[in-house]
């Protein structure tokens, strides 16, 4: 029998069933109602058009390029690999949640995707995921907010990143080891109120004392206020709990008002923030929770790939969208099938043994059902000495210092409030 894609299905609809499809509402998981997806048959290779939402402008823009890149090295060694074949649609999010929200009905809609992944900013993940479960399309998405696994959890949405929760938890306790007495700046907004509430209870359970906090507005282009409130403090440390570029931009300022003798250490730290500082800015880093870096144990080839393949060294962004893509692709071959109850019976429960595992370091990562978390490891990690970073072949600033297994940091299923 011939395959049924999204697409055909949608232009036999016409304009009416294309409306329709963009207002209904899925049912119980795995009723067949919303979307039918892909379905293989007789006719050859399985043909999957898979969404990606990347931020290519707004605050996060820096960030686009590398979603594209590691799901197009995905793809590449998943047609090598299996009999499939992925058309990818590229679709700009503008940092926004409503514009990406056009986006993803529009992809759906007029351009018949098979399912999507990307996102990276919380509330866009929130926005784009919810319309997607609602209309029964699979979404794996990089926010990192635990709001994405508690009660507002979707039952075809899914996150690859490891949460805040887990992130705040494994800097808490490294820096109780770095020194006794921290100021914490967090970025004023769910996920920073979030980050701060769990490291201040993970640096005093460890023996530690939090002396003073400070909200800082989101985004924002001058710290001297809140960099003064530390150095009038009796801190020895300060925690940046800050996304993004905001994270570079408050320790350059650290640098320039002189305070450089304090210890700094971030949660979920991205080092491409740092790169468009020098190295010295950069080596004040003593200790940060990152998702992934590019100095993990045997991620070199990796790491070449994303290096000629791309316009941005490699970092994290780029093996957590490689990632999306191997997972959910594969779980549709699995299955047979794109629609969104068959991906997420293949899901669930998964452990990964895949090129996607290799390139975390080779440590335990599967998908929990109760809440759609991939849990994975957790790196910390500190800035080498300015002498010693690589900028070529690729930039290469922070060393690996210790890995946290995913399920000594994740919440319990019981906390999350997820009810799938």
């Amino acid at each position: 029998m011939p395959k049924i894609t999204r697409r055909r299905a949608l232009e036999g609809l016409g304009a009416a069933g294309i409306a329709g499809l963009a207002g209904c509402s899925s049912g119980p998981a795995g009723d067949g109602s919303g979307s039918e997806g892909t379905t293989t048959g007789s006719t050859g290779a399985m043909e999957i058009t898979l969404g990606l939402f990347t931020p290519n402008s707004g605050a996060f823009a820096p960030w686009g390029p590398s979603l594209e890149t590691g799901t197009r090295l995905a793809i590449r060694d998943l047609e090598n690999e299996l009999d499939v074949s992925v058309d990818l649609n590229v679709y700009d999010t503008k940092t926004d949640p409503s514009g990406a929200l056009d986006a993803m009905k529009r992809a759906v809609t007029a351009d018949g995707i098979d399912f999507a992944q990307g996102g990276i900013n919380s509330s866009v993940c929130t926005k784009i995921g919810t319309w997607a479960s609602d209309n029964n399309v699979s979404y794996i998405g990089q926010g990192a907010s635990d709001s994405l696994r508690g009660e507002a959890c979707q039952p075809f949405m899914y996150m690859v990143y490891q949460t805040n929760h887990m992130m705040a938890t494994t800097i808490g306790r490294e820096m109780a080891d770095v020194t006794d007495r921290w100021y914490v700046l967090y970025a004023d907004y769910v996920w920073g109120h979030n980050a701060e509430q769990v490291v201040t209870s993970a640096v005093e359970e460890n023996g530690a004392t939090v002396v003073g906090t400070d909200a800082t507005p989101f985004p924002n282009d001058d710290y001297t206020q809140y960099i003064n409130n530390v150095a009038n403090s009796e801190a020895d440390g300060v925690a940046l709990l800050i996304p993004g570029p905001d994270a570079s931009r408050a320790v350059k300022q650290m640098r320039n008002q002189g305070l450089t003798d304090v210890k700094i250490g971030a949660q979920m730290l991205e080092d491409m923030v740092f790169w468009g500082l020098d190295h010295e800015a950069a080596a004040m880093v003593d200790i940060a929770s990152m998702g992934w870096v590019n100095t993990i144990d045997g991620v070199g080839d990796f790491n070449d790939r994303v290096a000629e393949a791309g316009e941005l060294d490699p970092f994290v962004r780029h093996a957590k969208s490689y990632t999306s893509a191997d997972q959910q692709i594969r779980a549709a071959v699995r299955a047979g099938s794109t629609r969104a109850e068959d991906v997420r019976e293949e899901l669930e429960g998964h452990e990964i043994q895949s090129a996607a595992r290799d390139i975390h370091g080779g440590g335990e990562m599967y998908w929990r059902a109760c809440d759609h978390e991939l849990v994975s490891p957790v790196f910390s990690a500190t800035a080498r000495d300015a002498s010693e970073m690589q900028d070529d072949p690729y930039k290469q600033w922070f060393d690996v210092t210790d890995t946290t297994p995913g399920d000594d940091v994740v919440r319990s299923c019981a906390e999350t409030g997820c009810t799938l």
